[in-house]
């Protein structure tokens, strides 16, 4: 987020910004929209040091208007805290800025293009008279033709770009000539779009850099009639209605979010009147409303919509004043409970301050308080953890229960370009660590709790089946982490195509407790004489198990046996990766270079070895 205008050293016009931004954020009309666009465009924010992270560029190519989009978008992606540059390709040029090798698109190097193309641009002028009088085979070919053409135009931009590709899909039409009997003749209208819909779908789905962006779905919650004004479509060849834009505009921003690596991984509820109806110390064991009435069937509701979360891989957190015994006992007896203790990964049950409990669950769960969620019920501690915690996203939970599951489902905040078997299984696996800490307090020595894991350490390879989770890690760790480069899965699927200049390893924990899954990556760039270590990162579920010293005694011996004489280690300080700031220097390395954005290490490995932990089985992949 940006800072407070009241931090230290803060310009002012970065001052300025976060107040417009905020007129936004409380009111977000169309107006209010445009009129910031247009406050910023005239504020001089080249003065401030940006973390190239946190830029993003953003190519919109479409065959009506969009450029109102361009000013949603921009405004949204400032709220995220990103730093925008958006690119408008021209009024239905977007055939000529992908085919052209030289166009405008290609120089402005988009992080993110955005394909927005509208049926009539392709159709001809006399399709949906002619519809009704359309055989089914020339309905079948006209599909074909166009997801050729589509096809076509993004096989050439994805081997000019790297960029992430969102295309639009078609929103099929609510009306059509043949009314009631649209479903009873093979195939109408409707189902025609809907059939070259699934094809874009299918023809992309193992695709890892074009996703087909559902525009009808969206479109059909918002209303088809409402999304579109005629008026300005007719007048300025507008799209998207007023009341449309914002809607996709956040939808987009679910992607970008992404791309950025600004996901949320944890959500952090109270109890009464979130996860149940009532408060538990007033009403009893029996009394609070969980199932039965309409009341009681909302929360029930909202405790399935955050358990189908904690199972696509989002932690869950309890941060609730109240008597633990008597909390407990609702989470592990109520018969209409559907969350129960093994789907927290840590609980703050007390009375104590709840930003206290707030900071020592990021500590616990080893995350930062920018990927946490905040859910409670009281307006007054929402504002305690706003103004204490600005990192943390406080949800503006409604009055009624009724509306909960739509305030959770209205966030974009949870959404990866990649979903792992680990990222599924992550609640399960911080259920696990609980039960280590549990062990571990039972041991005198750090090295007794270490050898009664039963540590397996298993290392690969980079795969077709391991890239995605590889993926994730690069692109979401950020503690043990001594770079923190970022790659999307299409570098690292091209990195691994070329085992002559870079080795990528994944690693993999199994222990006592159960298998932790890939937990660890690097990622070597081969020179002749010398290995240099690009990436080296490890979930923080497996920090303090001397993990990372197996792992590069692995790397070490590979180096060796492939004749290297040297390992050049790379770290890139950050405000989160700290705790691997001194791993070179505590495993021998010796730093050879050093400035304000990066340090070097080596290793002579004709001088020096790392030895594998003893506590460790290593299972060679």
């Amino acid at each position: 987020m940006f800072m407070s205008s009241q931090n230290k050293g803060e310009t002012s016009d970065e001052s300025l910004l976060n107040r417009i931004l905020d007129i936004v954020r409380k009111e977000p009309t169309y107006l209010n929209y445009w009129n910031a666009y247009r406050r910023i465009k005239k504020l001089d924010l080249s003065r401030l040091q940006v973390d190239e992270k946190k830029k993003v560029r953003i190519a919109l190519l479409s065959s009506f208007t969009i450029d109102p989009l361009a000013i949603y978008l921009d405004i949204e992606s400032r709220i995220a805290g990103l730093y925008p540059e958006i690119y408008v390709g021209p009024f239905n040029q977007y055939p000529q800025e992908i085919l052209n090798d030289e166009s405008k698109l290609y120089r402005f190097n988009p992080d993110l293009i955005i394909i927005a193309v509208h049926a009539d641009a392709i159709l001809e002028e006399n399709f949906l008279p002619r519809f009704p009088t359309l055989s089914e085979d020339d309905k079948k070919n006209l599909q074909v033709e166009i997801v050729e053409y589509l096809s076509g135009l993004l096989s050439k931009l994805t081997s000019k770009t790297k960029a992430l590709i969102l295309l639009n899909n078609f929103v099929a039409p609510w009306f059509s000539p043949l009314g009631i009997l649209d479903n009873k003749v093979n195939m109408g209208l409707r189902e025609f779009f809907q059939k070259i819909n699934q094809k874009l779908a299918d023809l992309y789905r193992e695709n890892k850099q074009v996703y087909v962006f559902d525009i009808d779905g969206l479109a059909s919650m918002h209303g088809k009639i409402r999304s579109i004004d005629y008026e300005m479509y007719y007048r300025g060849a507008f799209f998207f209605s007023k009341s449309f834009l914002p809607v996709v505009a956040r939808e987009y921003m679910g992607y970008v979010k992404a791309l950025k690596n600004l996901t949320r991984k944890c959500i952090v509820l109270d109890l009464d009147n979130v996860l149940w109806g009532g408060i538990l110390g007033e009403e009893g064991f029996h009394g609070i409303k969980l199932g039965g009435d309409p009341v009681g069937r909302a929360y029930v509701d909202f405790q399935r919509l955050l358990l189908s979360y904690y199972n696509r891989g989002i932690l869950l957190a309890i941060n609730s004043k109240n008597n633990l015994d008597e909390a407990m006992k609702v989470i592990q007896e109520h018969p209409n409970m559907v969350l129960r203790e093994k789907n927290f990964a840590a609980i703050r049950i007390n009375w104590r301050d709840k930003a206290e409990n707030m900071l020592e669950l990021s500590d616990e769960l080893g995350i930062g308080l920018d990927s946490m969620v905040f859910v409670d019920d009281s307006p007054q501690e929402r504002e305690r953890i706003r103004q204490a915690l600005p990192e943390v996203l406080v949800v503006d939970l409604p009055q009624s229960p009724f509306r909960y599951c739509q305030a959770l489902q209205s966030l974009n905040d949870f959404n990866t370009l990649v979903l792992s078997e680990e990222d599924i299984r992550r609640g399960e696996m911080y259920y696990a660590r609980r039960k280590r800490k549990q062990l571990m307090k039972t041991k005198k020595t750090l090295e007794e709790f270490l050898k009664s894991l039963n540590m397996t350490v298993e290392i690969k390879y980079a795969n077709r089946y391991t890239i995605p989770r590889i993926t994730s890690l690069i692109n979401r760790t950020n503690q043990f982490n001594l770079t923190t480069r970022r790659y999307t899965q299409a570098e690292v699927e091209e990195m691994s195509n070329h085992p002559d200049k870079f080795q990528i390893y994944s690693l993999r924990v199994t222990d006592r407790f159960g298998d932790e899954g890939i937990v660890g990556v690097a990622i070597i760039r081969k020179e002749r004489e010398k290995w240099i270590i690009d990436s080296f990162l490890m979930s923080c579920r497996v920090i303090g198990r001397k993990i990372e010293t197996a792992f590069l005694a692995k790397i070490v011996e590979d180096a060796k046996k492939n004749g290297v004489l040297y390992l050049i280690g790379e770290h890139i300080p950050t405000k989160k990766n700290k705790p691997a700031s001194s791993f070179y220097k505590d495993h021998g390395f010796e730093k050879i270079y050093e400035d304000k954005k990066i340090s070097r290490w080596r290793l002579n490995l004709k001088e020096s070895t790392i030895k594998m932990p003893e506590w460790v089985k290593m299972k060679d992949g």
